[in-house]
């Protein structure tokens, strides 16, 4: 939620735009058309304003505007490109577009005078170079001149600033370069930005020159961020000759190689980009006193380029001793960000290289560091509060399958992160709270050396989902927000505590019988009516497995949890069943195997419910599958009763079918029967049915049906028609056969026809073709090359409509045995005219004029 607030001015800002916009549009042409990305936002939801991308189409162009954050941008584009010679244009009122379109006109044209002065003037000023060299040719040598004719070939504005002649001719031929050569090409080094100055410059690093001049010339090229490793030598090698000013120019330079491109700076991508820290800890070490006193001017100012140059040099120097200086100013800034640097955004490059550098000091020094956060935490907001916990988090880091570093660091932020999200567990999208979602097994060492403190954390906890169950509000009895907050108060504690239950389950693992035991005992020492808690520590019993000897240990708790009298605790304990290992689901003892058969025909839905869903991640044995037969058929029955439909009938028959069912038994009559048990939902449980089962349903008989229903369905198209179009292209073609009229009403069902639903209509075409109804196809094409007005960019549509529509006719012609006549030729023709179609949009402009400059 960091900088919501500014945020939503900027949405709302845009939408009144956009609101003005959208009227002078209106006004500017009857043809004129709005076009909007789809989708709709919280902020345009609340106050009505059209706030999103959006563009302008006309029916006599075939290219659209960009879609634009502001309608203005999209129709200036639209204007540049289509309005501003159309003869087609109808007026309809004033004011309209020409109110931001003129000035932006008259801006562009006065940008175009200025651009075209400068080009004279940069033209003139090579032409009096071109001539000064003229001059100079009579007093020097044919050797000298060599490097005159390079020049003039260099003095040009498409040459590449690095382009090495210069610098090869200076390294084969350094008799050339005297000092009338020298004395010329000196001033464009040191004083000029001609295109061959740091070519120029790079080649002057070995000529003679005189030792003051030689650092001058490097100093420029390392001024101008010019990677050259022989002017990095020679500052290094006369560090002490440097001014005060020079050797801060020179270690901000250092600082950009050693840190490389902020991570805003990569936009498309990230680049690799070489970075090399020697430079700046050479020079550091060569002049530590005045590099420091600079660090501590930087981080005294109050402006926050200034304070970020401080911030880099410290971690470009990587030196132990400033981190110690200045660890405290750091963590300072960093907690008191939004009071000391307002106007710093979440991406913004100072706030990440605070971060870097209090990560840095924590992990050098983790106890004071970790006294300072302390210090400041007091009075903090929350901004402060989420970057005190980052800092803790940035070292309890670890790559995917390496062990994890644990020293002290990792100590002292586990267990101050693991209070701080105790302290506020009703905030689910705490950064504290946050770590603890999902555990790592590389973290195991600290689960079990803070084992004690997440039980006691978690029991914390209970007290404090018990305090929100009871909460009264003064607000009307049965308000709903109130009742949805306190709900997500309740999901945020518990999910906390769970988390919290699974490290300590975790670090009992780790620490062998004895930890199992711990865990075992504390579990048993739980009263009655600590339901929650009880459950939460059921549900991750099985994360204690290891071998056999665990598995004893853990059977009689676990079978008591699945007989509790507490329906959470029934539910929570056949939940466990999902993290069995695999190679110990065969010692199991069929017992259990009958205990969890009986919880799914336990009254109560969040028992059976749980049992269902387990299964599906983790299965029965194949021998044991008898026993959970009946029951699940049993649930499919009542759930599938119209009062009843919703999505956990889709996971009733999917757990159903893949345990229960074989291939062939899916083809027959109970297959279709659960087809028509699926053909029943709507919504949710219609799209959860094709999502879930059409890889294992391709041959079912009717399940095509419940893919055409589920494709015209609201809520499957607000999400997603691909695993429909999936289904509907794997099915038999006997079975696409026996839908042949269904198929034909969903695509009459895409009425109006859009191009937008070519893909669908495309994808009944290819079902139809499929079943072998050709004539059907052509039909329906017909009727839809009809409907598409005639109006040039809707050409590419008519033709690809129409190619269809020819090649349904020929495979129909072929099937009867009739002469194909110039069908052939009619498709090839059709072909040709699409090929040219579309290469006349390719050189359409993907962005409008103004995207990178404005002519």
């Amino acid at each position: 939620m960091d900088d919501f607030e500014a945020d939503y001015k900027k949405a709302i800002e845009a939408g009144q735009r956009n609101l003005r916009a959208t009227k002078l549009l209106s006004n500017w042409c009857f043809h004129a058309e709005l076009a909007r990305s789809p989708g709709r936002g919280m902020i345009e939801a609340e106050t009505g304003l059209p706030i999103g991308h959006m563009g302008v189409q006309c029916k006599f162009s075939k290219k659209n505007s960009m879609m634009c954050w502001l309608l203005e941008d999209g129709a200036y584009d639209f204007y540049q490109s289509n309005c501003k010679d159309c003869k087609e244009r109808v007026p309809v009122g004033v004011p309209n577009i020409m109110d931001f379109v003129a000035p932006r006109e008259k801006a562009a044209a006065q940008r175009k005078k200025a651009r075209e002065e400068q080009e004279r003037n940069r033209k003139q000023r090579q032409t009096d170079r071109q001539k000064e060299r003229a001059v100079l040719r009579s007093q020097l040598s044919l050797e000298e001149t060599f490097v005159l004719d390079l020049l003039d070939e260099l003095d040009q504005e498409d040459i590449a600033t690095d382009d090495p002649r210069l610098e090869q001719l200076a390294n084969l031929a350094p008799e050339a370069f005297t000092r009338k050569v020298v004395d010329h090409l000196l001033p464009a080094v040191l004083h000029e930005h001609f295109p061959y100055s740091m070519s120029a410059a790079k080649a002057l690093l070995n000529a003679s020159l005189q030792p003051e001049e030689k650092l001058a010339v490097a100093l420029r090229l390392v001024c101008n961020y010019v990677k050259s490793p022989d002017a990095i030598e020679v500052i290094l090698s006369d560090a002490e000759k440097l001014s005060y000013s020079e050797l801060i120019n020179v270690v901000h330079r250092f600082v950009s190689i050693a840190l490389g491109p902020s991570p805003r700076a990569h936009i498309g991508g990230v680049r690799t980009v070489k970075i090399d820290a020697g430079p700046i800890r050479s020079i550091f070490q060569k002049r530590r006193t005045d590099i420091s006193a600079e660090v501590d001017i930087l981080l005294r100012d109050a402006n926050a380029e200034k304070v970020c140059a401080a911030i880099k040099i410290i971690l470009a120097t990587n030196c132990e001793a400033l981190f110690s200086t200045h660890t405290r100013s750091i963590i300072a800034k960093l907690i008191r960000r939004r009071s000391l640097f307002p106007e710093e955004r979440r991406d913004s490059e100072l706030l990440h290289y605070l971060r870097e550098a209090a990560s840095k000091c924590f992990e050098h020094y983790p106890e004071e560091t970790d006294a300072v956060i302390q210090s400041f935490l007091a009075g903090c907001d929350d901004t402060g509060r989420k970057e005190a916990h980052r800092i803790y988090q940035s070292v309890l880091k670890h790559e995917y399958r390496k062990k994890a570093n644990i020293g002290s660091p990792q100590k002292i932020a586990f267990r101050r992160l693991l209070w701080a999200a105790v302290e506020k567990p009703e905030n689910g999208i705490d950064d504290a709270g946050q770590f603890f979602r999902h555990s790592w097994d590389g973290f195991a060492e600290l689960a079990v050396e803070h084992f004690e403190d997440l039980v006691g954390a978690a029991a914390t906890l209970s007290e404090k989902y018990e305090q929100v169950g009871a909460e009264s509000t003064l607000e009307v009895v049965g308000d709903v927000f109130s009742e949805m907050d306190k709900n997500n108060k309740l999901s945020a504690i518990n999910s906390l505590q769970e988390s919290l239950i699974e490290w300590a389950a975790i670090g009992a693992k780790s620490n062998g019988i004895k930890g199992i035991e711990e865990f075992l005992d504390f579990y048993r020492q739980l009263p009655k009516n600590q339901t929650q808690m009880r459950g939460n520590m059921i549900t991750h019993v099985s994360k204690l497995l290891t071998g056999v000897d665990s598995l004893a240990l853990v059977l009689p708790d676990w079978y008591g949890a699945l007989m509790d009298e507490s329906t959470l605790v029934r539910a929570r304990a056949v939940r466990a069943w999902e993290d069995v290992p695999y190679d110990l689901v065969k010692n199991f003892p069929g017992l259990f195997f009958e205990a969890y058969s009986v919880l799914l025909t336990d009254p109560y839905v969040i028992v059976h419910r749980s049992a269902v869903r387990a299964l599906r991640r983790r299965s029965f044995p194949e021998e044991k599958r008898s026993l959970i037969k009946q029951p699940l058929w049993n649930l499919i029955v009542y759930y599938s009763q119209e009062s009843k439909r919703e999505d956990f009938v889709v996971d009733c028959i999917d757990t159903f079918t893949y345990l229960c069912l074989s291939l062939e038994e899916r083809k027959e009559k109970v297959g279709q029967l659960l087809s028509n048990i699926l053909l029943t939902l709507e919504g949710s449980a219609l799209y959860r049915a094709v999502d879930q089962l059409h890889y294992g349903f391709k041959e079912v008989p009717d399940f095509v049906k419940v893919a055409l229903k589920s494709i015209q369905d609201e809520y499957t198209r607000s999400i997603s028609a691909d695993d429909c179009m999936s289904a509907i292209l794997n099915a038999p073609p006997d079975e696409l056969l026996n839908c042949a009229d269904d198929i034909r009403k969903a695509f009459l069902a895409l009425k109006p026809f859009r191009p937008e639903n070519f893909i669908e209509a495309l994808l009944y075409a290819a079902a139809l073709t499929k079943a072998g109804k050709y004539k059907y196809a052509s039909a329906l094409f017909k009727e839809l090359k009809a409907s598409i007005p005639i109006e040039d960019r809707f050409k590419q549509w008519q033709l690809e409509v129409a190619m269809v529509e020819v090649a349904a006719e020929i495979e129909h012609k072929i099937e009867n045995r009739e002469l194909l006549d110039e069908l052939p030729e009619k498709w090839r023709s059709l072909q040709s005219d699409l090929e040219r179609e579309n290469e006349e949009r390719a050189k359409l402009r993907n962005f409008p004029p103004s995207f990178f400059f404005e002519d």
